[in-house]
C-alpha cells in the first residue's frame, strides 16, 4: 500500500461526498486527527479500519489498497471480496495473537508470584513451568509442542536466552530442539496433525520451519517457498538479490484444509526500491505456488 496515493485518494472521495474531515472521523469513530495522518500520506488505516472506511466513501477495499480507482476490467467483484476475506482473516489472526500473547504474560506474571514463595523453585526450572512461551495441542490430541524461553541443557533449561521446543508424543517419546536466540512468533499445526509450521523472528526477517514428524524431519520453508516462487509469475517481478537468494520476507497465514496448501503473505523491493507484497497459496507436497494475489502493485 502507497500511503501517499491511498491519502489521495481517501481526501478526494471525501470532499467528493461533501465531508469534513471529523465529519469522516465521526463516522469511524476515530480522531480527525487520524484522517488528517491519512490524507497527508504519514500513515495508512489499519486492518480493521479499511473496510467501514470503504464504505463510508462509498468505494472498495481494493482502490483503497491500490490508492486509485479501479476500472471494473482491472478487477472483478470476485477479487475485492477475496481481499476483504484476506484483510479479515489477517485482522482475527493478530487480534488473536495479541490476546494470547497477553493471556500468556498474564499466566508468566501468576507463576512468578507463586514461585517466589514456593519452595520448589528448583524443581520448577528444571521442568521448563517458568519459561513456557505457547503450547500447542495437534488437532488429534495426541502430541503437543510446548515453546520455551530458554536454551535446553541436557534435560533441564540453562539461564541463557533461546526459543527451545520440545514436541511430545502420546506415548512419551519427545523430540527435544533449541533455535538460539530469536523471537518466537506462532506455531501452527497441519489439519492432519502429521506437521506443523514454526514461525521465528530471526534478525530482520521472519525464519519458517516445516516439521515432518512421520519423516522426522525439519526444513527450511523460507528456501522451499523461494523455489516455487521463482517457478511462479512472481519470477518476472524483479525482486532484489542478496547474499544469492532473493530477499523476500514470508508471513505463514493459515493451513489449507487439505493439510497440503498453506496461505503464505510475502513482501519485497525490487532494485528499484518499488514495494511488492501480497498472497499466494503453497502446496508443500508438490513445491509449488498458485493463486498469486499482489496488492501493492506498481503504477
Amino acid at each position: 500500500m502507497d500511503n501517499v496515493k491511498t491519502g489521495s485518494l481517501i481526501r478526494e472521495l471525501r470532499k467528493e461526498k461533501g465531508l469534513t474531515q471529523k465529519e469522516l472521523a465521526q463516522l469511524l469513530h476515530i480522531t480527525d486527527r487520524a484522517v488528517s495522518k491519512w490524507e497527508r500520506g504519514l500513515c495508512a488505516p489499519d486492518l480493521s479500519t479499511l473496510e467501514p472506511l470503504a464504505a463510508a466513501l462509498d468505494t472498495s477495499v481494493m482502490d483503497l489498497i491500490l490508492g486509485e480507482r479501479a476500472s471494473p476490467a482491472e478487477y472483478s467483484r470476485e477479487t475485492d471480496e477475496g481481499t476483504k476475506q484476506l484483510l479479515t482473516y489477517s485482522r482475527n489472526e493478530i487480534a488473536f495473537q495479541v490476546g494470547a500473547a497477553k493471556k500468556r504474560y498474564l499466566l508468566a506474571l501468576a507463576l512468578c508470584l507463586l514461585l517466589a514463595l514456593s519452595a520448589g523453585a528448583a524443581a520448577l526450572w528444571h521442568s521448563g513451568l517458568l519459561f513456557v512461551l505457547d503450547r500447542a495441542q495437534s488437532p488429534d490430541g495426541r502430541i503437543s509442542a510446548t515453546v520455551y524461553s530458554k536454551k535446553l541443557d541436557g534435560r533441564s533449561f540453562s539461564t541463557a536466552e533461546a526459543v527451545s521446543l520440545i514436541v511430545e508424543k502420546e506415548e512419551g517419546t519427545q523430540w527435544r530442539i533449541t533455535y538460539g536466540n530469536c523471537v518466537y512468533q506462532g506455531l501452527w499445526w497441519a489439519p492432519d496433525g502429521k506437521k506443523y509450521v514454526l514461525a521465528l523472528k530471526d534478525g530482520e526477517g521472519t525464519r519458517l520451519s516445516l516439521a515432518w514428524l512421520e519423516r522426522n524431519s525439519e526444513s527450511n520453508l523460507n528456501a522451499y517457498l523461494t523455489m516455487g516462487v521463482e517457478q511462479s509469475e512472481l519470477s518476472g517481478q524483479g525482486y532484489a538479490v542478496r547474499d544469492g537468494w532473493p530477499d523476500i520476507d514470508y508471513q505463514f497465514l493459515q493451513w489449507g484444509l487439505d493439510s497440503a496448501n498453506m496461505l503464505i503473505y510475502y513482501a519485497f523491493e525490487d532494485p528499484s526500491g518499488t514495494p511488492h507484497d501480497g498472497y499466494f497459496w503453497y502446496n508443500c507436497e508438490s513445491g509449488t505456488v498458485s493463486s498469486v494475489l499482489e496488492l501493492n502493485r506498481a503504477p
